[in-house]
This record gives C-alpha cells, sequence and structure tokens, in this order.
C-alpha cells in the first residue's frame, strides 16, 4: 500500500467515525423528541448537533482534503 493510500485510507476511517457519532446524537435527539413530544427538544437538538459537527467536519476537512487530490497532475 502506497503513502498515499494510507493516507485515503486513515482519513476515510476518520470521516467514517465522525459520521457514526453524529448518527448517534441525532438517533438519541430524536429518541428524546418521540419521549418527550416536544418540538422544541427536536429543532434544539438538530441545532446543537450542527453547530457540534460542522466544525469538526471543516476540521477533517482541512486536515485531509489533500489526501483526496491527485498526487501527480495530468499534464495529457
Amino acid at each position: 500500500m502506497t503513502p498515499d493510500q494510507q493516507k485515503r485510507k486513515a482519513a476515510i476511517r476518520a470521516l467514517i467515525n465522525i459520521a457514526i457519532l453524529e448518527g448517534a446524537v441525532l438517533f438519541a435527539v430524536v429518541a428524546f423528541y418521540v419521549n418527550t413530544q416536544d418540538i422544541t427538544h427536536l429543532m434544539g437538538g438538530i441545532i446543537a448537533s450542527t453547530l457540534i459537527f460542522g466544525p469538526m467536519f471543516f476540521r477533517w476537512f482541512k486536515a485531509h482534503g489533500d489526501a483526496f487530490k491527485p498526487s501527480k497532475p495530468n499534464t495529457e
């Protein structure tokens, strides 16, 4: 496995971990909403998860975005 492939694999694994964590938080928000039937809890939970995971995704993109760029430019 080349170093570029290793970087891509690590970046994808990190992105999957972020997505799983966000999914778990959203599942908890929806479960809390179903339990309370209060729409403000649902809206607040979605807004809070966006405020938490939005910057996390942007940090991931800043750290791992270069792993998905081609290593050698096409000159043809």
